[in-house]
């Protein structure tokens, strides 16, 4: 037990040691530390940005489609039909939808009319925009951002409400100036009213253009059903999977429930949300674990250079100290004792520059962030410790590799050469 204490202070003595001979020879030692610091601030910083690539990249993603959900499309008898069954059943229904939503597991099963073109007339002038027929709710699950007033709600689609919420690209041509919400304007003849306002949805990575959004009508499916289609037909179906159910369990048995209601009929069309969203996320783990391991190659490759420069200098150092080298072992130091002084200074040198390479890496986050909110972007980007570590782990190891060949030299050096060199 007393020994513990001897050993920490031998070990504090040495690395004292180390920090004078560094602090003795600044602008070496800075040299020195260079190759390391470039490797570890590089390491780190771009490893962290690439976590929080990763990240935006999966919130877009998700918000893009539907972690848990499929559409059933409509898309009526095909043109060349001469089956009972394709002829016999033309498309989607209002039927359907309630089939799906009443399934084990389903959280919502949404209908969907796509209208045609109308015309749009407010209180400051007139606009030709199409005009969807959608469920409660349904821009909320979209991801869509209403804001102003608020989504159609379960009343609007039951009373068959003549509401509307306006895409905000059309606001300023119908309503100039004035808050649109509360106030009335007429599609193709029939008179709403403006419930709210629906912006595009602002994605952080994705380069998508979803201005489309923007310049449509919503309105009650209901009203749609009756003003654009046949009685009970519908274009779409919208289905969500509960949180605690079994994706795949949910999306076979909607596509057999379907199957068996359309009596084998090709009018219809299953579109696997949820599978092209965990294909999209599984593209980008592997475009930005590849740049993680580029991002890692090139730093054990500066760290690896530091390591050269760091063997170089210490081969200077010996040679230096070569005559206190010799006093050393005429006053009893040991071949061990000296091994220890070069391997101390050169692992003090190598977890310096380390140390200082990941608190550069971490201003380079903080550098980066600032710069996105120059321009009116906020990046959510954490410090990627594993990175962090590594690089001070390497960095030890490269200390204690190019470190062993000097030190093994200095301890072999005889004492009366070394007094009299």
């Amino acid at each position: 037990m007393a020994e513990a204490p001897g050993r920490i202070a031998i070990l504090l003595e040495l690395v004292g040691d180390a920090v004078r001979e560094i602090l003795a020879h600044p602008l070496r030692s800075l040299l020195t530390l260079s190759g390391i610091v470039f490797g570890a601030a590089s390491l780190v910083s771009m490893t962290s940005i690439a976590v929080g690539m990763q990240a935006m990249a999966y919130r877009d993603l998700e918000s893009i489609g539907f972690p848990r959900s499929l559409r059933v499309r409509d898309q009526g008898p095909r043109g060349d039909a001469t089956r009972a069954a394709d002829l016999r059943h033309p498309g989607l229904r209002i039927a359907d939808a309630e089939a799906l939503g009443a399934m084990p597991g389903v959280a919502s099963a949404m209908p969907n009319i796509w209208g045609t073109d109308q015309v749009i007339v407010g209180p400051a002038g007139r606009r030709i925009a199409p005009v969807e027929g959608v469920a409660a709710g349904y821009l909320t699950v979209r991801n869509n951002r209403v804001i102003a007033g608020r989504d159609l709600g379960p009343l609007d689609i039951s009373n068959v409400s003549r509401v509307v919420v306006l895409g905000e690209a059309v606001v300023a041509d119908l309503f100039g100036t004035a808050p649109p919400v509360g106030r009335t304007l007429t599609i193709g003849g029939t008179r709403f009213t403006v419930i709210g306002v629906v912006a595009e949805q602002v994605y952080e990575m994705a380069p998508i253009d979803n201005s489309w959004i923007t310049r449509r009508m919503y309105v009650p499916w209901t009203w749609a059903q009756r003003y654009f289609r046949e009685p009970g037909r519908i274009d779409q179906v919208l289905v969500t999977a509960r949180p605690e159910a079994d994706l795949g369990d949910v999306i076979r048995r909607a596509e057999l429930l379907v199957r068996q209601r359309h009596g084998g009929a090709e009018d219809y069309r299953l579109i696997n949300e949820a599978a092209e969203v965990r294909a999209n996320l599984a593209m980008a783990d592997q475009v930005l674990g590849g740049w993680n391991a580029v991002m890692y190659a090139i730093s054990i490759i500066t760290i690896l250079v530091g390591g050269i420069g760091l063997f170089s200098v210490l081969l200077i150092s010996v040679r230096e100290r070569v005559r206190e080298i010799g006093i050393m072992k005429a006053l009893g130091a040991d071949e061990g004792d000296i091994r220890r002084l070069f391997m101390t200074e050169s692992l003090t040198l190598a977890v310096v520059g380390a140390v200082v390479g990941v608190a550069a890496g971490a201003g380079l986050i903080v550098l980066t962030k600032w710069i996105g909110t120059q321009f009116g972007r906020q990046f959510e980007i954490p410090l990627h410790w594993p990175g962090a570590v590594f690089a001070i782990g390497f960095a030890i190891a490269v200390g204690v590799l190019f470190g062993w060949y000097p030190a093994r030299r200095a301890a072999g050096l005889d004492p009366v050469e070394a007094i009299n060199g």
